[in-house]
């Protein structure tokens, strides 16, 4: 059986798209699993036909043959792990990796061998979905990278707003003196006028923001915050040390009510006493007091 022939097995789609660039050339290619890891990905594709094993990576076979040397193994959207040929020293194993598997490694952060049975078992034991404390754990660092990332941003936003004021004004103190600012403000150039009207009102704008976004991190990084993991129709809320299952009819009306302003804003988005939204699926309330 060609192992790509199977329904649930399928190159990514730059694979895909650098596959058809190399046709436009005029170059035609046999891409076939590398015969490493061949076997593995056929037998957990043939167990498994609800994983898809999406192919992303490559290697020439000889001639005009292209190896596939690297999946990733998904359910339902999320990735399980990866099944790679690697090579170790003049030899080529097959590496079975997840972040499961590597809190279990010290040297690595995967698990290899040459033997496809021995590989089959380790994917069937170390493949699948995230557990409610493994998912609680990635939501958190996915929380702090935006929330950082998100602090960072606003900071060289409004330091670009304040440089424009601030230009502004120096060029002006230095002629007329700062007495007249704002009345120069009112009676400059329009041009002039409209631009420092501007760089205010989004240092305003972003002083604001930057409120909300330092509120909601340091309460997230106190636990005061409610994290919201979106599983389906449920509800993984994480408040303090307190873990809840919620589903549509049991989620807290406050709660439900936050989450129905941030599922309007796009993902990295703050609304101002509300929270934050992380991603699709994962959100942070800031909770109401008394």
């Amino acid at each position: 059986m060609n192992t790509l022939e199977l329904s649930n097995v399928e190159l990514s789609a730059d694979l895909q798209a650098e596959l058809v660039e190399r046709k436009n050339r005029g170059d035609t290619h046999e891409v076939f699993v590398n015969s490493t890891i061949d076997p593995v990905i056929q037998r957990l594709a043939t167990l498994n036909p609800l994983w898809r094993f999406i192919a992303n990576s490559w290697g020439y076979g000889g001639g005009n043959r292209l190896a596939l040397t690297s999946f990733s193994v998904l359910e339902h959207g999320e990735e399980l792990g990866k099944i790679s040929r690697e090579r170790k020293g003049s030899s080529e194993v097959i590496y079975i990796s997840n972040k499961r598997i590597a809190k279990t490694r010290e040297r690595s952060g995967g698990y290899s061998t040459v033997d496809a049975d021995k590989a089959v078992l380790k994917a069937k034991k170390m493949f699948f979905k995230l557990k409610p404390n493994e998912r609680i754990e990635k939501a958190m660092e996915n929380a702090e990278k935006v929330m950082s990332h998100q602090k960072r941003l606003k900071e060289r936003e409004k330091y670009s707003a304040e440089s424009t004021i601030k230009t502004a004004a120096h060029t002006f103190i230095m002629g007329t003196g700062f007495p007249l600012f704002l009345e120069h403000i009112k009676t400059g150039a329009e041009h002039e006028r409209n631009k420092i009207m501007m760089a205010m009102e989004e240092d305003k704008r972003l002083a604001d923001e930057m409120m909300t976004i330092e509120k909601a991190k340091a309460e997230f990084e106190a636990g005061k915050t409610a994290l919201v993991i979106k599983d389906g129709g449920k509800y993984l809320v994480k408040i303090g040390d307190k873990v809840d299952l919620f589903d549509d009819n049991t989620l807290p009306d406050w709660m439900r009510g936050k989450l129905g302003m941030l599922k309007l804003v796009q993902a990295e988005q703050f609304v101002s006493n509300t929270g934050c939204r992380v991603n699709d699926e994962t959100f942070v309330l800031i909770v109401e007091e008394g």
